[in-house]
């Protein structure tokens, strides 16, 4: 079956995602646009997506777990899970990579878990914007580790993008899926980067507003709606990214 599959999307939790990314506000507008699987990435943090996952299972929309990792090289890069407790299991490790400096919500804003009926949770006093003081290599092994997935994240950006900041792809990740930003245009990239025509890029939205989401996204030919599923399609090249609004 092909589902259409928006992998990159913030909440409120994530310090530059809007206060309205709320989990029934991103699953009331992701229903509008008929996506099939949405995935929860903020930034270095993963509570808001069991909330969303939560209303995701009620609606019919699968959520994956997933979290925007931020290492030592300053390089994003999207970490996914199919079961929450690998998930969970995985976070417990990382959390104390993330540097002991508070948030401060008057310069970079709230850092908010919201749950499945808009309640605040509470606040997230680490800055989440800092980067974990782990590298690419290390952070390849947890995930592996939790059976999760690891997708670079707009790999061509200047501002924490592999190909930029770190300035090579790593042989761990060489055979790899990347993602591309939602608005990149490859025929440049190529120019660029000529060797990214032997792989395989899928977009997403990375969205931090509801008008984002869907700006990008990916359709895949999948037996099941898992992680494992659309991962092995984006290797196999069976997928087609999909640019402009839905």
């Amino acid at each position: 079956m092909k589902i259409s599959a928006d992998l990159h999307i913030h909440t409120a939790l994530s310090t530059c995602g809007s206060l309205e990314m709320s989990p029934s506000a991103i699953i009331r507008r992701v229903k509008e646009l008929s996506l099939d699987v949405i995935a929860i990435t903020d930034h270095n943090s993963i509570e808001n997506s069991f909330f969303v996952a939560e209303l995701g299972e009620k609606d019919g929309i699968k959520v994956i777990y997933g979290m925007e990792a931020q290492t030592m090289e300053e390089v994003h890069i999207l970490c996914y899970f199919e079961h929450r407790g690998d998930i969970e299991g995985f976070y417990s490790e990382i959390y104390d990579y993330l540097p002991m400096m508070k948030n401060d919500p008057e310069y970079f804003g709230d850092q908010v878990v919201v749950d499945s009926e808009n309640n605040i949770v509470r606040f997230e006093e680490k800055l989440l914007l800092n980067s974990l003081d782990i590298d690419i290599e290390t952070l390849f092994e947890k995930v592996k580790h939790y059976n999760g997935y690891m997708i670079p994240a707009h790999i061509e950006r200047e501002q924490f993008g592999i190909l930029v900041n770190l300035g090579f792809i790593p042989e761990s990740l060489k055979n790899s899926v990347f993602e591309i930003s939602y608005n990149a245009e490859l025929k440049e990239i190529f120019e660029f980067y000529p060797f990214l025509r032997n792989n395989n890029l899928i977009s997403n939205s990375d969205a931090h507003y509801l008008e984002d989401i869907a700006r990008a996204y990916t359709v895949y030919d999948v037996t099941e709606k898992s992680i494992n599923d659309i991962y092995n399609a984006a290797l196999k090249g069976e997928y087609r990214v999909i640019r402009g609004k839905k």
